[in-house]
Order: structure tokens, then C-alpha cells, then sequence
């Protein structure tokens, strides 16, 4: 694509240029389609139901009780999802607030505005019809002012904005009893793939590097029916209190929770060794939907592909022989993705193998020799989030 294009295009959907020749290498004729697929948040909203505490139908029959009609994945028994509609037309307004990119594209599916995320409300009064925008003025919902400037720019906590009108329609199901009594949990359907390709058994020692919020580290345990060895490891307290009530809900028992910079973690603990190890770690998100706009460099992306190899350097010293890994991002970037999978082979002796459940594409076997044993999730052509995994075997 000419540069002039590329221009037209950051112009038009907020992402940078950086990011559209990302996009642009993996999916040269679709450009267009994939970024116009970023910004939406796709057809349907997916939660895991934790089979430790329920089974699939009774949960479905509990939504179904309080008329919410949630479906069943056909590929994996234990998930369900909720049909997003949208997009609605929203009404004009005097006052408009501006917030920040995740508050931004949290009101797209019907999020209230808490006051912290907002970063411009001049002149709004309690009370106000307002219309909440991005920073480029891109309205994502409409609803009425719990505060007004002066307290929401000096409180900076609590609801600033409760949404009335949201672009899109979902249940809110992080507030439902299914979520607070640990029934389900919010996930994508490419995150809990990820789980599944690793397929860890009640035998298992199973180390998770980067493991907080906690959804992946619950469903290995689900998987693993309350049995065998979890090491949960993140690098904060904050994330760790995450972690622990995350397990706590779900009614988890055989994690280990470790606060450490997990990428350090074959060096500080040199006895620890796992059957299996995730690796999910920190990276561009540039698969995450909807996404407003995107202001990401490839200097953004080269850093944080460098970063990941010290946590995949770290799983294949910690792994046994002939002991899986399981690398996973919510992107699509080259670095991220096929490149680092070729620095896995090539640095750090283990082979890419094919994985069990396969929901989407191939990956780039032109970046790395045998990438096709990897998967990539597509929003314009999976219906879900942009997605890496690849499953690596200790030879």
C-alpha cells in the first residue's frame, strides 16, 4: 500500500501508521477490512463457565430463568456467549466529556464513566444528558452526569457518567451472581483456546508466568479438576491480590501463589521444574476489540517483542524434558508472533509442535519455517479477538 493510503487510512480510523504496516505484512489485500473489524466489538461476548463449581446447561438455565439468552459454543462444551448488538444510533447532546482510551472503549459495550478515566468535562453539571467521546472526538455512548466538573476533576472517584445509550449491547455479567458466586468468567474464546492447547492433567506441575487477573490460572485448574501443582507467579503485590481473589471466587484449591519477575524465576528458584508452562505475558494488544484508535510505534513493538523472549527463555529452562509450553498473545504483530516463535527453535531448544484443538488459521509459515503448526486468531475472519498461539515441545 503507497504511503499516500496509508495516510488516508491513519487519517480516517486512528491508527498509526506503524500500526497499519504491522497489519499490512500479514494481511496485505485485507488491511482495510481487519482495521474496520478492530474498531468493532464483534458479534459475540464470551464467558467460560467454571466447571468446578457448575455445569454448562445449569448455567444456561439459570440466564435463561432471568431472560437472558445465552448459546453455547459448539467447538467447546464449557463456553457460552451472549449475541452483541449494535451498532445504535446515539442522540445529540449539549455537554460532551472526554475520557481515555480503555474508559472509551469499555462505554461502547455499556460501561458507566468512573471519574478517573475522564480527561476533559468542561462546563458539565450534575444531571446533564452528556455524549462521551475519545480523544479525537469519536462519540462512544450517551448517558447522564453522576457529578459535575468541579467534582469530578477534583474527587477523581466514583461514577462520573452513568451510559443509558451505549453504541453496542451486552449484559453486564461482571456484575451478575453467575460472575460473583464464581459460576463463570469473562473470557475470550482465543485466551481459553490457549488453556486447551496445553491441556494439563491432575498430575501436573503447572507454572504460569504471568498469571494475574487470574482467568487463564482458573481454567488450567478447571482443566485440571482442582488437582495436581499450580505456580501462579506475577511481579506485583497489586497483581497478586488480583490473583488471589480471582482464585478465591472461583473456588480454585491447588495453585501456589509466588510474587517475582517471573523472567529471573529459572535463576532464583534453579530446582523449580514444570510438566507444563503458559506464557502469556505482557504485549502490543493490537488484537484487542473494539479499539478506538491506536497510537502504538514500532519501536513500541520491538521493545515488547524483546521482552517476551526473556519469559520464553525463562519457560524453557524451568520446562522438564519433554515438557510442553504454551506461548499466547492477543496480537498480531510479526515480532510478537512468528518471530518469536522462531526465536523459541532457534534459541531456545524446543521444537513447534501441532496443537490439539485448532479453531483458527495457520500461522505465517513465510516468517518462520513450520509457523503452520502455530494458530492466528483474525477479527475479520474468526469473529473474535487477533490472537498468537503456539505449542512448543522440551525435546
Amino acid at each position: 500500500m503507497s504511503s499516500t493510503n496509508l495516510d488516508e487510512l491513519s487519517k480516517q480510523y486512528r491508527f498509526s501508521k506503524d500500526v497499519l504496516v504491522e497489519f499490512g505484512e500479514i494481511y496485505p489485500e485485507q488491511l482495510k477490512v481487519v482495521i474496520k473489524a478492530l474498531r468493532e466489538p464483534g458479534t459475540k461476548y464470551y464467558f467460560r463457565v467454571n466447571t468446578l463449581r457448575a455445569a454448562p446447561e445449569i448455567v444456561l438455565e439459570r440466564l435463561k430463568a432471568r431472560g437472558l439468552n445465552a448459546l453455547q459454543e459448539p467447538s467447546v462444551s464449557h463456553v457460552l456467549y451472549f449475541e452483541i448488538s449494535g451498532p445504535n444510533p446515539l442522540p445529540t447532546t449539549e455537554y460532551r466529556l472526554e475520557v481515555d482510551k480503555n474508559t472509551a472503549e469499555s462505554v461502547l459495550l455499556g460501561a458507566n464513566v468512573y471519574a478517573p478515566g475522564v480527561t476533559a468535562c468542561q462546563g458539565l453539571r450534575l444531571g446533564s444528558k452528556v455524549t462521551v467521546t475519545d480523544k479525537h472526538g469519536q462519540a462512544v455512548g450517551v448517558g447522564i452526569s453522576k457529578m459535575n466538573e468541579k467534582q469530578i476533576l477534583g474527587l477523581r472517584k466514583g461514577i462520573a457518567v452513568e451510559i443509558t445509550t451505549p453504541k453496542y449491547v451486552v449484559p453486564n455479567m461482571r456484575a451478575s451472581p453467575e460472575f460473583l458466586e464464581g459460576l463463570i468468567f469473562p473470557q475470550s474464546l482465543p485466551a481459553i483456546i490457549s488453556g486447551l492447547v496445553l491441556g494439563p492433567s491432575p498430575q501436573d506441575v503447572v507454572v504460569d508466568l504471568c498469571a494475574s487477573p487470574g482467568g487463564k490460572t482458573t481454567h488450567l485448574a478447571q482443566l485440571m479438576r482442582n488437582k495436581g501443582k499450580i505456580i501462579a507467579i506475577d511481579r506485583s503485590q497489586e497483581k497478586i491480590s488480583r490473583l488471589r481473589e480471582t482464585i478465591g471466587r472461583l473456588h480454585v484449591k491447588n495453585v501456589t501463589l509466588l510474587c517475582h519477575d517471573s523472567r529471573y524465576v529459572d535463576r532464583d528458584y534453579p530446582n523449580l521444574r514444570a510438566d507444563k508452562v503458559l506464557v502469556d505475558p505482557p504485549c502490543s494488544a493490537l488484537g484487542l476489540r473494539p479499539s478506538v484508535y491506536e497510537d502504538s510505534t514500532k519501536e513500541d513493538i520491538i521493545k515488547l517483542a524483546r521482552y517476551q523472549r526473556q519469559f520464553l527463555k525463562a519457560a524453557a529452562n524451568i520446562v522438564k524434558s519433554g515438557g510442553l509450553v504454551a506461548y499466547s498473545v492477543c496480537t498480531m504483530t510479526k515480532e510478537e508472533c512468528e518471530e518469536n516463535t522462531k526465536f523459541v527453535i532457534d534459541e531456545c531448544g524446543l521444537e513447534l509442535i501441532k496443537q490439539p484443538i485448532i479453531l483458527g488459521s495457520p500461522g505465517v509459515e513465510r516468517l518462520c519455517l513450520g509457523a503452520n503448526l502455530a494458530q492466528r486468531f483474525a477479527p475479520h475472519i474468526h469473529d473474535t479477538s487477533g490472537y498468537y498461539i503456539a505449542l512448543f515441545r522440551k525435546t
